[in-house]
């Protein structure tokens, strides 16, 4: 689908809402925000709730800073199912009617249909760790007063930062050139996760940590030497699919 397909796509259902919802994966809040959707929501003069998804796999007080940056800010875990209700207020607090429509948006692979589908109370929105799986828009009924409507992911035009497309889980990693560099930018930012994750050392070098999990986890080459863009892969999905 053609960027200005999405963008098209993306306006109308800004439009069409009162409240938008923006996803974000707590792991990753800077890099999850879209600037580009935040803009067209304020131009709009709409609502926004940043619903901070996937909480179930950080510590809350890490990000307590970071919350006073963003617009009506609620802790979410679609997996867990926590938060719901709380969302489920603040979207009526917001929308400040008796029945609100509601836009869901972000980048791929942080949740949207998954957050739908916990405010549902059913998976009536498809979600899929693929990134790009919701191909069109969907409205979803959340109870007599809540109708959602569902965005495929949406990529800035100006965004062309492989690393950080493959971070967000924008791109898939069979489907990254350099794998290896988005591992290491993990291991450096997660700053000893990775390593707890497979069970080795943490070392200051990130490429030394990623030749040891590999060695670990037995993904080696001819000689034995670690076959780094193997494991980068494995470790880039279980990235995405909330392993880490």
């Amino acid at each position: 689908m053609a960027k200005q397909h999405y963008w098209g796509m993306v306006d109308d259902v800004i439009r069409q809402s009162d409240v938008v919802l923006e996803v974000l994966d707590a792991r990753l809040i800077d890099e999850t925000r879209n600037a580009e959707i935040e803009k067209r929501i304020e131009k709009a003069d709409k609502k926004l709730i940043h619903v901070v998804n996937k909480i179930d796999l950080i510590d809350k007080d890490s990000i307590k800073e970071k919350l006073k940056e963003l617009s009506n800010p609620v802790f979410v875990s679609s997996k867990e199912r926590l938060g719901t209700t709380i969302l489920k207020n603040k979207i009526m607090e917001v929308g400040r009617k008796d029945i609100v429509t509601v836009g869901v948006v972000g980048y791929p692979n942080t949740g949207k249909s998954s957050v739908i589908n916990a405010l549902a109370g059913s998976n009536k929105a498809r979600a899929s760790p693929t990134s790009g799986f919701t191909k069109g828009i969907q409205k979803v009924k959340a109870g007599s007063r809540i109708t959602l409507l569902d965005t495929p992911g949406v990529i800035p035009i100006d965004d062309q930062d492989i690393v950080r497309h493959a971070l967000i889980g924008s791109k898939n990693a069979q489907n990254i050139k350099d794998p290896d560099l988005v591992a290491i930018e993990l291991i450096r930012l997660l700053k000893g996760k990775v390593e707890k994750h497979y069970g080795v050392e943490p070392n200051d070098d990130p490429e030394i940590s990623l030749e040891k999990i590999a060695v670990k986890m037995n993904r080696l080459k001819k000689g034995g030497v670690p076959d780094v863009d193997n494991i980068s892969k494995t470790i880039i999905m279980d990235w995405q699919r909330g392993r880490i």
